[in-house]
């Protein structure tokens, strides 16, 4: 089966939830200069579908928003009924792949941390 995402939830919402959890957490290692590839290689094989999941659908709707606003608003819930949550730099490192891959331009961390 692979992952998709099939829904963005709040944090309200997402803690009312009976969800499993993938929790990305610290972050703030992603440099100018890098793309989609360093990131994603990181990852043990088994996180790889979220992230791809999430990446499609922030590419495919043209999502640019940061750590805060995925906390409080935009929560992805997986086909498998697991949400990711992610902490800010942590959201920033995944937005700053995303959007250096897709626009061929140099971001870091920083460029989607707070918003």
């Amino acid at each position: 089966m692979s992952i998709t995402v099939k829904e963005w939830i709040t944090y309200k919402k997402a803690e009312a939830g009976n969800y499993d959890v993938f929790y990305r957490g610290i972050g703030g290692w992603f440099d100018e200069g890098h793309r989609w590839k360093d990131y994603i290689e990181v990852f043990d094989d088994k996180v790889k579908p979220y992230l791809e999941a999430i990446r499609k659908e922030i590419v495919k709707n043209n999502y640019k928003f940061g750590g805060y606003t995925h906390q409080l608003e935009m929560i992805p819930i997986f086909s498998d009924n697991t949400i990711g949550f992610f902490s800010y730099r942590a959201w920033g490192d995944l937005m700053s792949a995303i959007w250096a891959e897709e626009e061929n331009k140099d971001y870091n961390y920083m460029d989607f941390y707070m918003t």
